[in-house]
This record gives C-alpha cells, structure tokens and sequence, in this order.
C-alpha cells in the first residue's frame, strides 16, 4: 500500500464511502445493541475493499485521528465507541474458501455469524462451539475472546488457525502459530488494537445435531454436584434463577436421532417476551414484583424437556431485549465457593427493603484452559458467570450497586472480566491477571506505535489513561429512566 502516500487528502476522501456528520446529526450516532453506549463519530467508512481500509488508516495519519473499528456493536460496554474515525466492517463479509474435507473456512472478518453458519450448511460443516448469538461479527467474538460452554472446549478463538491482518501502517499480513506468532496470540484476544481483522481461517466440522436435556433443579444441589453435572454433556450450562434458588441445567451432546424441536408461539413469545417485559417495565416502581415474576418464569419453563436441532440453533437462546450485563471468568477451582458467596449476596440484597432486586437469569458456564495471551481462560480451566439487569422498553433499572457488589465477589475469586463488557480494571490489575500482559503491549507499540487503532477503552484499560476523554461516561446515553 506504499503508493497512497502520493495520493491527496482530497483524492483519499472521494476514494471512501464516508459520511462526514456535525455531532447534532442524529442518524451518524452509533449505539450497541444494549443502549448502554453511544457516540458521535467523526467520520463513519463502509469499505468495501483491503484498498479502501488502508485508505482510511492513510487518512487517519495525516489527519492525526483514530480508527475505531466496529461490526455490529453487540458489545455491552464502549469497546467499539469513538468520537474520531470509525470504520465498519459489515461489507466485508465474504466467504472467501470452504475446505470440506479439511474442515476449515476462510472468511473476511466482518461476515456475522448467522451468515457463516448458512454458508457452512450449503456444505455440511458447522462451528463446534458457539455462544448466546450469532448476530455478532467474526472479528468480533475472536478479538474478545468470546466462549461457548463445554469444559473440555476452548473460546472461539481457540479454532483459529490464521489471520490476514492489516496493520496501522497499511501492510497487509497473515499470522498464525508458525508465521508471526506473537502477533497472532496478540491478536486471538486483540481488542481489535493490533490490526484491523481482514480475513479468519476457522477450524469447523462436519454439521451435526445437539440434544439438548434440560432440566430444573435446587442451586445446592448444582454446587455439591458441580463436577459431575459440568462433565455430564458436551456442552453445559446452567441458568440460576436468584428468586427462586432454582437452577435450569441444560446439557447438551452431539446426536444422530432424528430433530425434535419444541416451543409454543403463546407461551415463549407472548407470555415468555412481551409479558415479561411489561411486568418488568412495572418493577421500576414495585421492585418487589421481581421475585413474582422470576418465580413465574421458572414455573413457564416446566419440568424436563428435550429437543434436538441444528448446533448452532440449540447453541444460541434468545437474549430477549437490551440490558446490563456484566460477565467473569473464574477459575473453574473456585466455583462452590464463589457460587455460595453469590448467593449470600442475592438473599442479602432481597432481604434488604431497600436492597437491589437481581432480575434473572444469572448464567453459568464453562471451557477449558488456553494458552492465548489476554483470553480470560488461560492457563486455567474456567467458570464463567454473568448477571444481568434488564431494560425493559429501554428504560434503565438500577445496576450500579448490584454490578459493583458482584465484581468484588469475581475479583475475590480470581475473576478475569469478559472483554466485551464493561469493568473496572486498570493496566497494574491486568498486569496481575495475564502473565502475558506485557508482551501484548509490546506487540501493540511494535504494529502501532502512534496508536492509531487505540480508542479511549484501549487506552484506559491497556495504557492506564486518566482524563474526562478516556471516561466510559462520555459515553453514557442520556435518555429516559
């Protein structure tokens, strides 16, 4: 990309699809999906090409700005939020191989998930392991290190094999464990820092069914048998219900039996979202009613079910409407204990006329030890736990106390957060956590050393920035509540 340093400022801009907005233009406003965050980018690119993204990284330089790249904005917290330049990646979305028989697929980053798995379909191969949704890009549950569940089953971006990755400087390069491992181990939980993500080689299957057994039983149960029911399945996952002290286990293995689907329009969709979200919208003022209406989901959830259907269609459940969120990993080592301590929190927090009111459900799950350098699993075989607060009709529910109560408890447990969503943590916290810190700062100033791609989440967490502009707040959305 050598060329572009003869082109103009003016040429570099008719050369991009880019809208150049005022603050004041309500349509270049970008939120996450959650309507935690917002912001007002300077300048929004859609590039289509590898050559218009390091037009942008060009224009960038020259204009001292930096580049913020952003899929679909799922992310909970202001991970993808700017107030410079922010490039989206929604058209670079293409299939660009499909290996059948060596199960691979090589896909630019910024295809989302839903798209993949139909591609993979046409030919007979699935992901092995998904998370909640499949709405997110490629790029960004690898540059979080996004998980699944299954305690023998690493993060996604433990199926990585390569990555084409175009640099701060316009170069394009591919890394992988052979070819420039440090930038890949970097980049398998990158943030989005180390380079603009342009294309994934994804390690996948042949296609298969999941049946899915799921299950109500008492929390206690679930902590004194916690081994032998987070080994009971592939891929297990439990949903705590806190006003209740019941737990929806739900195990899941891989199936030849014929497909078994179930699900009632009434029930899970009149009854099970918008129901559900009214009497929530009517909690804001009778915070008591939360305990009804968790014990009324559990009851709507009945008794054993089973269902078989295609993996990523059994992986994924429905995250019904925005919310806070706030997920951490532990040590797999620490669970009773954390999980009993949580659960002093929520009697306290119930107890209490004034306490906080824990909507459901909290989710638990599991995946084994990697050894990628920021993955919140490595080196260690990890219990994932998140809670939630919704926000029902996008009005806020009071969060802060109960999120600032649960982060201690994480941390007293070793917690790592997930990188999508919000936290506290500094570069001295991070330090203590991930043995390969350091060498990811390294690489960041080696790839970046002007920091193009660091917006104020990278430089808050990873570079320890203090100020107003490297505040989450400047951030916060200032609507209804």
């Amino acid at each position: 990309m050598s060329d572009l340093s003869s082109l103009s400022t003016q040429s570099l801009y008719d050369a991009l699809e880019v809208v150049t907005v005022p603050a004041s233009f309500p349509h270049a406003t970008f939120t996450n999906w959650s309507k935690t965050y917002t912001c007002v980018p300077l300048a929004v690119f859609e590039p289509r090409t590898v050559r218009q993204c390091a037009l942008i990284f060009e224009l960038a330089r020259r204009e001292g700005k930096t580049v913020r790249a952003v899929g679909v904005g799922h992310s909970p917290s202001d991970l993808a939020c700017t107030n410079e330049f922010m490039l989206r990646t929604t058209k670079l979305d293409k299939i660009l191989e499909i290996n059948r028989d060596k199960c691979f697929v090589v896909a630019e980053a910024g295809i989302t998930l839903s798209k993949l798995h139909a591609a993979l379909g046409t030919l007979g191969l699935a992901m092995s392991n998904l998370g909640s949704i499949s709405s997110q890009t490629l790029a960004g549950v690898i540059t979080t290190a996004t998980h699944g569940s299954g305690i023998n089953y690493g993060v996604i971006s433990t199926h990585v094999l390569a990555l084409g990755l175009l640099l701060a400087d316009g170069t394009l390069v591919r890394c992988s464990r052979a070819e420039n491992p440090d930038l890949f181990m970097a980049s398998l939980c990158g943030l989005g820092s180390t380079g603009l993500l342009i294309s994934v080689t994804l390690q996948v299957e042949p296609a298969f069914c999941l049946k899915e057994v799921c299950e109500t039983i008492a929390l206690e149960e679930a902590i004194e048998n916690l081994d032998e029911l987070a080994s009971s399945g592939e891929h297990v996952r439990m949903w705590w219900f806190p006003q209740t002290d019941k737990i929806r286990l739900s195990v899941s293995d891989r199936t030849t039996e014929p497909k078994q689907l179930i699900g009632d329009w009434f029930w899970d969709h009149l009854i099970g979202y918008h129901v559900l979200q009214f009497l929530l919208f009517i909690s804001l003022w009778l915070p008591d009613l939360v305990f009804l209406i968790g014990r009324l989901k559990v009851w709507l959830m009945g008794g054993k079910s089973v269902r078989i259907d295609d993996s990523y269609k059994v992986f994924n459940v429905d995250c019904n409407f925005p919310q806070y969120t706030s997920e951490w990993s532990i040590p797999y080592s620490s669970s009773r204990a954390c999980l009993r301590e949580l659960r002093y929190l929520f009697e306290r927090e119930h107890a209490d006329r004034l306490g906080a009111r824990a909507h459901f459900p909290v989710e638990i799950r599991f995946s084994t030890s990697d050894d990628i350098w920021l993955s919140p699993s490595h080196g260690q075989k990890t219990t994932w736990i998140g809670i939630i607060q919704y926000k029902p009709y996008g009005f806020n529910s009071p969060y802060r106390k109960l999120f600032a109560s649960f982060e201690e408890i994480m941390l007293k447990h070793g917690g790592r957060p997930h990188w999508a969503k919000a936290h506290p943590l500094k570069p001295e916290d991070l330090k203590r956590m991930y043995p390969r810190f350091e060498d990811f700062v390294r690489v960041l100033q080696q790839v970046d050393p002007h920091g193009i791609l660091r917006n104020s989440y990278i430089q808050r967490h990873i570079f320890g920035k203090q100020g107003p502009q490297f505040d989450p707040r400047v951030f916060k959305p200032r609507h209804r509540s």
